[in-house]
């Protein structure tokens, strides 16, 4: 096997070395440029044949077709797949064959940078119906792990059944595999009874398990259901093959850590967002992409916890901001196909202004989220800020929470902004007091109390947002957030309005001494962070 194979049938490019998930709409455009290899093909024909009836901006064209050359690691410059002819179109220059129905990849183990699991062939019993869909559940699971860059997967097809392996840890060991995922299915008149659990290869112990009751009459929603609860739950910073990764690394010399283990040790499990536990992150992140320059997550979550260390580290030192604007553009460079790149850069974008390019972003962010947690959380942040449609953005969150019983605290804060959008004022304070007292949590929780009348609580609230981070400005807030979507700007600026209101009221009846957080909230700022 040599070069790069097509499988149509879920969208993968697949070669020796990796897999790669494509995104419906990218799939399409590639399956274009195969109907008419060698043939110039024009941006009015992509229109007509992937996006018809729609109107879409031609900008989409060159966005899908740079994610294809990044996924076949091909040269705009010196193509060896996609020829660009200047004015008139693309054409596909070397051919990519469909991938033999046998033909399963998996990517070699890589020492440095990842986890590997083994998903076992479910059990069914003698139920054909029900093997049938175990098995899709089983392919589907492998081929949602494989779009993970920090995640080895070892296909079912060279493994066993759950019910043939009676040494999981000798197993893992000929299959050189950290982890195993098994599970096992049963059907008991219309409900479907899927058990799962991940088991540590090291130790044979249970890490993680779930079982689920589902209706039985539409196959496809089971499939759905149960591979989405799996994905989520596994992957992401704070997922379960993160949480274990954490346990055992904890264990090791920090003169031994690779590129991995040092990422794993800079996502602080608990989201303790002070200076010392920032600090400590930051260091482990710094030495993750020293050992590693070319990892595309470790630069992302170095980026955000910069930013964070902006404002709450003491003394607000702007250099913060100068590196996490040069590790972001890093990530983004290294993986502009990572749906959590793509979701954060569209905030970025729209940041300085150019919401057109925002868009584009995001759409393609919300093609390719689909179990990835971390995605479709910041996915949902930036739906909420950049567009009308807040209702999407909720229904969003609300998939990834309901498959996260026990989310990591930074989805709290995530969730107070989009609720907040939403209107769902109550549901906003609970989540803002929920996780990490985070300068947006302060913010919105605030801006809720005053919206639901509860003046006490608006000025204490905003007591301990000024308290703990005294700079605020509530525009300065928004145009950094940003906040951009015309209708959400106006609700957000009538909040703060209302805010002043119950600020002034209290400052007229209070003496001065008491009255000491009660001015900044409607200043113009100087500045922009």
């Amino acid at each position: 096997m040599s070069g790069w194979y097509f499988s149509e049938s879920d969208d993968r490019l697949i070669c020796p070395e990796q897999i790669v998930q494509l995104t419906p709409k990218a799939a399409a455009v590639l399956s274009c440029l195969r109907k008419y290899k060698d043939e110039i093909v024009s941006t009015k024909t992509f229109l007509e044949e992937v996006w018809p009836g729609l109107h879409v901006t031609p900008d989409l064209v060159r966005e899908y077709i740079h994610d294809l050359r990044a996924a076949l690691k091909d040269d705009a410059k010196q193509p060896k797949y996609i020829e660009t002819v200047r004015g008139k179109g693309f054409r596909l220059i070397n051919e990519i064959d469909v991938a033999p129905a046998d033909l399963v990849a998996h990517p070699p183990r890589q020492q440095e940078n990842r986890p590997t699991v083994a998903v076992l062939k479910p059990e069914a019993n003698d139920d054909k119906d029900m093997s049938d869909i175990a098995d899709a559940i089983a392919s589907d699971i492998i081929n949602h792990l494989a779009r993970f860059h920090y995640v080895g997967v070892v296909a079912r097809q060279s493994t066993f059944s759950s019910n043939e392996v009676t040494d999981i840890r000798a197993f893992a060991q000929d299959v050189q595999a950290d982890y195993i995922l098994e599970s096992n299915f049963a059907r008991f008149a219309h409900v479907i009874r899927a058990r799962i659990q991940l088991v540590d290869a090291r130790t044979g112990n249970s890490l993680w398990g779930e079982r689920l009751d589902l209706q039985g009459d539409d196959p496809l929603a089971v499939v759905d259901e149960v591979v989405n609860t799996v994905v989520l739950a596994l992957t992401g910073w704070h997922g379960e093959l993160h949480r274990a990764e954490f346990k055992s690394v904890t264990r090791k010399r920090e003169s031994k850590l690779n590129a991995f283990e040092h990422f794993v040790l800079g996502c602080d499990l608990e989201m303790r967002l002070d200076a010392e536990n920032l600090q400590r992150s930051l260091y482990h992140l710094e030495q993750s992409v020293r050992l590693d320059p070319t990892f595309a997550r470790a630069w992302l979550v170095y980026a955000l916890e910069l930013r964070w260390a902006f404002a709450i580290i003491p003394g607000r030192d702007r250099r913060y901001l100068e590196r996490a604007n040069t590790a972001f553009e890093t990530a983004f460079n290294l993986a502009p196909t990572d749906p959590v790149n793509l979701a954060l850069m569209s905030m970025n974008t729209a940041r300085i202004g150019n919401l057109d390019s925002a868009l584009v972003m995001l759409e393609r962010a919300e093609a390719t989220m689909a179990g990835d947690s971390d995605a479709m959380v910041c996915t949902a942040t930036a739906k909420s800020v950049l567009t009308d449609d807040v209702e999407r953005a909720s229904s969003i969150l609300d998939k990834v929470l309901k498959a996260n019983t026990a989310p990591p605290s930074w989805f709290y804060f995530a969730e107070a902004g989009i609720a907040f959008m939403a209107g769902q004022y109550e549901r906003c304070v609970s989540s803002s007091l929920s996780g990490p007292q985070e300068i947006s949590a302060l913010v919105f929780r605030c801006l809720s109390y005053a919206m639901l009348g509860q003046s006490d609580e608006a000025i204490a609230a905003h007591n301990d947002l000024m308290s703990t981070f005294p700079m605020t400005n509530f525009e300065r807030f928004a145009d950094n957030f940003p906040i951009v979507s015309k209708a959400q700007r106006r609700d957000y600026d009538g909040a703060v309005k209302r805010l002043g209101e119950v600020l002034a009221k209290a400052k007229s009846k209070a003496p001065d001494a008491e009255t000491e957080h009660l001015g900044p909230v409607l200043q113009r700022p100087h500045q922009r962070d």
